[in-house]
């Protein structure tokens, strides 16, 4: 089957992680046997540089036909308009070079709903059918603004099939926009996270995420500090960049004057995997999570995780795999680090790797997805 996959963006040197989750799930359906081509639309704001127009690409053996257009924050109407106008190029483009795709896939109803005004999935001999995946952090009660409620509203009424990566995420759109969705969660790497452990000396703790409000990298600090005057030998290693990482300094620079936590600045996957294999725990206080791919990595590299009660993860974190905090007071936060440090080595992380692989290797991902396209026909 060909399948277009309408993505973000694709992984490049200057930003690794753009459309990772997009480029892993078209890997994982072209070795599937699927014919795969990604159809990437970029319109951020000439802030983040990069070549305007079209490129034609090949990104880890998936072709890509990318769409740079320089946009950014703009009223909604011309987001809309700039959006349908852009998509109707990219899929010009897409369709001149590959041909018309059997079923287009997706990723955020902001690119299906570009798709929608666009009218090209109903331009053709016949309509083109679309499967809608949603992964929008920002899609939380309280939290959506104007553009994407009604990207989610044209979006996620114009696809055949509405896909979300967690349950949290599900009732969400359920209960807002009135679609059926089933819960099919992103692909991961499964091979890249999974080798031999080579654990520092003492009990070491790695975080990894954006350092924004959200992930609550201060509350973990603040937790892990207090449960380490009883713990000499507990560290904190956290992977991330961002606006909040001054406030953490701050922090750090008055309540932890034995270096006891490390901020180790952005790191790529390949990267990340070997600080997970250098770890004894992985640890995230998010507030809110869609999935949270990176406690998936973690489980794939046979790491026992500690969590919130934060939406996504606690889909596929169980007893065996994690600890999870009561909630997000600070003595509810500080007695889970407490308990996830005195049960460390009570985990089975044989049974956390197979868990990982059972639920996020690309061939099962890939099988789901086959099931959900062959449905549309």
């Amino acid at each position: 089957m060909y399948v277009l996959i309408v993505a973000r963006g694709v992984p490049g040197p200057s930003d690794p992680l753009r459309g990772v989750f997009e480029l892993d799930q078209a890997k994982a359906l072209q070795d599937a046997g699927h014919r795969v081509v990604i159809a990437a639309l970029d319109a951020r704001s000439v802030r983040r540089r990069r070549p305007m127009g079209m490129h034609l690409s090949t990104v880890d053996g998936v072709d890509v036909v990318r769409l740079d257009v320089p946009l950014g924050r703009v009223p909604v109407g011309i987001d809309h308009a700039v959006h349908a106008r852009a998509m109707t190029r990219l899929w010009s483009a897409v369709v001149d070079r590959y041909g018309t795709p059997e079923v287009v896939h997706a990723h955020f109803s902001h690119y299906a709903a570009a798709l929608v005004r666009s009218g090209v999935l109903s331009a053709g001999s016949r309509r083109i059918p679309m499967v809608v995946t949603e992964h929008d952090s920002h899609l939380r009660p309280g939290h959506i603004d104007r553009l994407r409620d009604e990207n989610c509203r044209v979006g996620l009424a114009g696809a055949d099939r509405v896909l979300a990566v967690s349950g949290a995420l599900a009732r969400i759109l359920v209960e807002r926009y009135g679609v059926d969705v089933a819960v099919v969660p992103d692909v991961v790497d499964v091979e890249l996270f999974d080798r031999p452990a080579h654990p520092r000396p003492g009990i070491n703790l790695l975080s990894v995420g954006n350092l924004i409000e959200r992930k609550g990298m201060a509350d973990l600090c603040r937790a892990v500090l207090r449960v380490a005057e009883g713990e000499p030998g507990l560290s904190l290693r956290i992977a991330g960049q961002g606006p909040a990482r001054p406030e953490l300094e701050r922090l750090l620079a008055a309540e932890d004057p034995r270096g006891r936590v490390t901020l180790l600045g952005a790191l790529d996957r390949e990267q990340v995997a070997e600080e997970m294999a250098g770890a004894d725990g992985f640890a995230l206080f998010s507030r809110w999570e869609t999935f949270g791919v990176v406690y998936a990595e973690a489980m794939a590299a046979g790491l026992p995780v500690l969590a919130t009660p934060c939406g996504g993860p606690e889909g596929f974190l169980g007893p065996g795999t994690a600890v999870v905090a009561r909630g997000f007071a600070d003595q509810d936060l500080t007695a889970a680090v407490a308990d996830f440090v005195d049960r460390l080595a009570s985990f089975d992380r044989g049974l956390i790797r197979t868990t990982a692989r059972r639920k996020f290797a690309p061939a099962a991902l890939a099988r789901d997805l086959t099931e959900v396209y062959q449905g549309l026909s």
